[in-house]
Order: C-alpha cells, then sequence, then structure tokens
C-alpha cells in the first residue's frame, strides 16, 4: 500500500468516526429546540393561576410571554374615561399573540363587572379582583387607586408598574427590551 492510499483510507476511517459524533450533535440541538418549544406550549404560572379566578367574561392567551394586568371598575370616572382607548389598543395588543390584558375588575359584584364589560364592549380576559384566588396569581399586588396596571412576563416577574395611559402607550418597547435581556443574558 502506498503512502497516499494508506492516507486516504486512514482519512476515510476517520470521518466514518466522526460522522455519527456530528449527527449526534444535530440530534442534541434539535432535541434542545424541541424542549424549548415544549416548555413554550406548557402554561405559564400566570395562566395556571388566572384560570382559578372567578372570570367574569373573556379567555386567557395560554401562549403569551407578557401579561398587563388592569386594574379598574365601573364606578371609577376615570376608569370608564379610558377605557373606550384601551379597548380600541388591545385590538393591537391582541394580534402581536405576545402580550395579553388581564383586567382585575374592582366592582363588588359580579353583576356590576359585567355591566362594565358589556358597555365597554371588553374583549380581553375579566376576573373579580375582590376573589381570593387573585392574590395568588403571579405578579399580582392590590394597587393603591385605580386606574393601574402592571407589565409583568410568563411567570408574573413585575416589568414596570403605573397608570394604564403610559403602560399601554409603551407595550410595545417593554416587550422588544425585555426579549433582548433575555437574549442577551442567554449568551
Amino acid at each position: 500500500m502506498t503512502t497516499i492510499s494508506l492516507i486516504r483510507t486512514v482519512g476515510i476511517m476517520a470521518l466514518a468516526t466522526l460522522a455519527p459524533l456530528s449527527a449526534n450533535a444535530d440530534d442534541t440541538a434539535v432535541s434542545e429546540t424541541k424542549t424549548a418549544k415544549k416548555a413554550r406550549k406548557t402554561a405559564s404560572p400566570v395562566v395556571t393561576a388566572v384560570k382559578k379566578v372567578k372570570k367574569v367574561k373573556g379567555r386567557v392567551n395560554d401562549k403569551a410571554d407578557y401579561f398587563i394586568y388592569l386594574y379598574s371598575a365601573s364606578w371609577c370616572g376615570p376608569c370608564c374615561k379610558e377605557m373606550p382607548e384601551i379597548v380600541e389598543l388591545y385590538k393591537d395588543i391582541k394580534k402581536s399573540g405576545k402580550v395579553d390584558i388581564i383586567l382585575f375588575c374592582q366592582d363588588k359584584t359580579p353583576a356590576a363587572a359585567k355591566n362594565f364589560v358589556k358597555n365597554f364592549g371588553i374583549k380581553f380576559l375579566t376576573v373579580m379582583g375582590n376573589d381570593d384566588k387573585a392574590a395568588k396569581v403571579p405578579g399580582h399586588s392590590a394597587p393603591g387607586g385605580i386606574p393601574h396596571c402592571i407589565f409583568v412576563d410568563r411567570n408574573g416577574k413585575q416589568i414596570t408598574s403605573g397608570h394604564p395611559g403610559n403602560i399601554l402607550s409603551e407595550w410595545k418597547s417593554f416587550t422588544i427590551d425585555n426579549d433582548a435581556a433575555g437574549a442577551s443574558s442567554e449568551e
């Protein structure tokens, strides 16, 4: 066997030995991607907890990455004044698929809350804010006054809070900033 033939044979044997290793690396990458997708499909702690709260109307987006907790009531003049704008803005928020609004209605009775929802055509999930189970929703905290918003991630970690006019006008920037922060911390 010539030297060149020997080198070719050794080279082919080396490639044959390495091929399964690279296939395993590809399989691992695919497996990690599937795991990440599966984790994304599981309900977030926010979704799991909010489904236990007394519902007035609506559904929560199970796949949302962020939630805007809105604290409002039918008896609150400023709440009623800004609700038409919030209902309109919700159309864009819903289209994003990344963010959902959950209204923690501060009305004392479900009947009052239902009228509030009906009168303003509210389509986002509305739950009774005075339900004991509302306090168990990750990131939920009773506001000092209403109207009020808390912007949280899917685990209930608070990103920001304040007046709905401020939070809702900036909702896209909160998702972009936090997505970028998450990406840089993973690198």
